[in-house]
């Protein structure tokens, strides 16, 4: 615009120049001298007019037109709240003014929407546990969420743009993400991978991306984790089969020795007795299982406050169980001892919980541990906790075992567990049951040396001897 109007003025400025020097030579050639001068000093007049009435058009426009082109600039720069006021001088380009400013507003608002929609999908993307991540055509990322960055291990802080497999490990997601790629089909595959020296399963879901014309734009892929889903299907796997197997040993057994006593008339009196004491013995074992089975049902059915949690001492409960396990512990040649403090260790627990946390662990030691073994109990108090250690010196587990020993049915040695008559559900009901309490369960062990059981508890706050107990769940 400033070239036209220079131009404009240097092309009127010409032909004024060129019209008086026409004149010039006409008047010189045709017109007496008087009127020859005359002439002359009027267009000269008109050439000044002209030369200051066109600088000042240029004048008028040029301070307007630099005013619009600073605020396209910084309009351009992203700074959309620019506006440009009414030329009181220029106003002819007054609506060339009013239409920026509305070319400025719309743009504004429009830019508000998509920043608002952006804001929106990355919230959104952040708060899926699936990871997802988007790439452009040449593989530089777009978008990965934290979920993504957490499941592919990604140690960049801020990775998009940087390239695909400069930043992830896994090469089975690139590869998976170069395929699509390449020839923009969507595809859903199970990986596996290693995240930490442990095996990871991943289901993946590749698709491509397109723009507007349906070109091939870029990937997208999805990542959602089953490493922990698959573990919790194993372990109900291994619930189903166990269980089915724990209880179909014993009725099994008392089913063939009923038969036996039923087809044996003339069976003598000693044998007939000893078949009893098995089917006694069965029957106790299958008693025993049910009843493990509905504790362990019933702990799992209710959470923590539906608990009957109140103030109570762990100490009495604690020796009250020693006293009963001082029995098992004598036959077996085993020396049981116990360690605690004067003062009373007041926790808020449920009585029955606790009874069987306790029992369970003492019952555990004794059974595994060799004739003359030790077991120990003692209580603790450290940092505001409750801590119930039971050791023995018996046969120990060993380190891979030790993540599961807490599973319901899961059992180191199973031929010496059911010789020693234990059912599986032992430390499975001690870890619901203190957790049921807000505590922890803990394992350290060596194999031929001994294990140790500690259970952490929330010592009972003093205000909390006067409150009352909650309602027991139906």
């Amino acid at each position: 615009m400033m070239t036209f109007i220079s131009g404009l003025f240097w092309l009127i400025f010409l032909g004024v120049c060129c019209v008086f020097c026409v004149t010039v030579v006409i008047v010189e050639t045709s017109t007496p001298g008087a009127e020859r001068i005359w002439i002359l000093l009027l267009f000269l007049g008109a050439f000044v007019t002209a030369f200051f009435a066109t600088r000042s058009i240029h004048g008028r426009l040029r301070t307007p037109i630099r005013s619009l082109t600073k605020a396209l600039n910084s309009l351009a720069e992203g700074n959309y709240d620019e506006q440009v006021d009414p030329f009181a001088y220029a106003s002819e380009l007054d609506p060339l003014a009013w239409a920026f400013n509305s070319v400025a507003d719309k743009l504004n608002k429009r830019v508000e929407v998509l920043s608002h929609e952006e804001n929106k999908v990355r919230t959104i993307l952040a708060g899926m546990v699936e990871g997802v991540v988007a790439v452009d055509s040449y593989a530089k990322i777009l978008h990965m969420n934290k979920a993504a960055c957490e499941i592919l291990n990604v140690s960049v802080d801020d990775p998009e743009g940087w390239h695909i497999y400069d930043v992830i490990e896994a090469e089975e997601v690139g590869e998976l993400l170069r395929q699509t790629l390449r020839d923009g089909v969507e595809r859903v595959e199970e990986l596996k991978i290693l995240k930490d020296d442990e095996e990871q399963v991943l289901e993946a879901r590749a698709s491509p991306l397109r723009g507007r014309d349906g070109e091939l734009a870029g990937g997208l892929v999805v990542l959602d984790d089953l490493t922990q889903l698959q573990r919790l299907e194993r372990v109900r796997t291994d619930f189903v089969a166990n269980v089915s197997h724990e209880l179909k040993t014993p009725v099994t057994a008392i089913s063939g020795l009923v038969e036996t006593l039923i087809e044996s008339e003339e069976m003598d009196e000693e044998t007939r007795s000893r078949f009893l004491g098995k089917i006694q013995n069965q029957s106790l074992r299958l008693s025993s299982l049910v009843a493990d089975l509905l504790a362990l049902s019933r702990v799992e059915a209710r959470d923590e406050q539906q608990l009957e949690l109140r103030r109570m001492d762990l100490k009495l409960t604690a020796m009250d169980s020693v006293r009963r396990a001082m029995v098992a512990a004598e036959e077996k040649g085993i020396q049981l001892h116990s360690q605690v403090p004067e003062d009373a260790v007041n926790v808020n627990g449920d009585e029955e919980a606790l009874r069987q946390v306790v029992d369970n662990l003492l019952d555990n030691a004794i059974k595994y541990t060799q004739e003359g073994g030790g077991v120990s109990l003692s209580i603790e108090v450290e940092d505001g906790s409750a801590i119930l250690l039971v050791k023995d010196s018996g046969i120990g587990i060993e380190a891979e075992h030790q993540e599961r020993i807490f599973e319901r049915f899961y059992r180191v040695d199973k031929a010496r567990s059911r010789e020693v008559g234990g059912t599986g559900l032992g430390l499975s009901i001690v870890k619901h049951f203190t957790a049921s309490m807000g505590g922890v369960v803990g394992v350290e062990s060596e194999p031929g040396v001994g294990t140790a059981f500690r259970v952490e508890l929330p010592l009972a706050d003093e205000e909390d001897a006067a409150a009352p107990a909650p309602p027991v769940d139906p």
